[in-house]
């Protein structure tokens, strides 16, 4: 079956579109009020994760009805296409429900499995929107700058939740790292990334991640020129991102 070529710049209209449209459905139950619970494997959902998941699959489905769908909290919609789009309605739902604004919205589209564009948006910061196909960025909101900081005591290093790095196999090398002194937070998820596109931090390390955590954003970071180290060769569920700058420091540390 012949298919549409997707560009970049069909892709980057198309997210940005859409993202816009659901980041106002995140900021109304942001400000306002919202259900929340605990799934079945212990993570936190709101009713707006919901919300905006439909919604931007009815939008594919409107504008690309062919191709497959995979989401963080539907079932995956597959189709005989090559084409297939991740996202994550909430990246950061523990914060969003927290009333802390460093979440975000990640889609990103898939050929033959593998991640050529990806977008993330933040509503409630600044509602900046970003997104990339590897070499090109394109960003709303901020400018993207280069960060050159060689001596570690001025390094900051981020990472999601640093007790699951503290109890994980990577436990000593964490311990090591951080002789270096290092800044450490946890100023996590897709907004750690942003962090990291934006010149702001050296480093972002994210153990345990779903596709959806993570697919979105590597055509992302890879056109902001990071590195990308991954801890389990075989995935991308336990990653660094960093600055190059660090990339064989880091990897030495890591046994890599």
């Amino acid at each position: 079956m012949h298919e549409h070529e997707i560009s970049f710049f069909e892709f980057r209209n198309f997210s940005q579109a859409v993202t816009d449209k659901v980041s106002i459905i995140a900021k109304e139950g942001f400000n306002g009020s919202f259900e929340e619970w605990k799934k079945v494997d212990g993570t936190l959902v709101t009713n707006i994760d919901l919300e905006i998941e439909k919604t931007i699959r009815n939008e594919i489905t409107k504008e690309y009805p062919q191709h497959s769908i995979r989401g963080e909290e539907e079932k995956d919609k597959i189709c005989n296409s090559d084409y297939s789009w991740i996202l994550d309605p909430l990246d950061g739902t523990l914060n969003y429900s927290s009333g802390i604004p460093f979440y975000g919205i990640l889609l990103g589209l898939c050929f033959k499995d593998k991640p050529i564009y990806g977008s993330y948006r933040l509503p409630s910061y600044g509602n900046i929107f970003c997104a990339g196909n590897d070499v090109e960025l394109f960003s709303t909101g901020f400018k993207i700058k280069n960060r050159k900081v060689l001596e570690w005591e001025n390094r900051l290093l981020l990472t999601t939740d640093e007790s699951r790095l503290e109890s994980s196999r990577f436990s000593k090398n964490w311990k090591e790292l951080k002789k270096l002194l290092p800044t450490v937070r946890t100023w996590g998820d897709c907004f750690g990334y942003h962090m990291l596109c934006s010149g702001k931090a050296d480093a972002m390390i994210d153990l345990d991640l779903k596709e959806c955590d993570i697919l979105p954003l590597l055509p992302v970071v890879k056109a902001a020129g990071l590195s990308i180290i991954k801890l389990d060769k075989n995935s991308y569920s336990d990653i660094i991102v960093s600055d190059p700058i660090i990339e064989t420091e880091l990897k030495t540390l890591f046994g890599i």
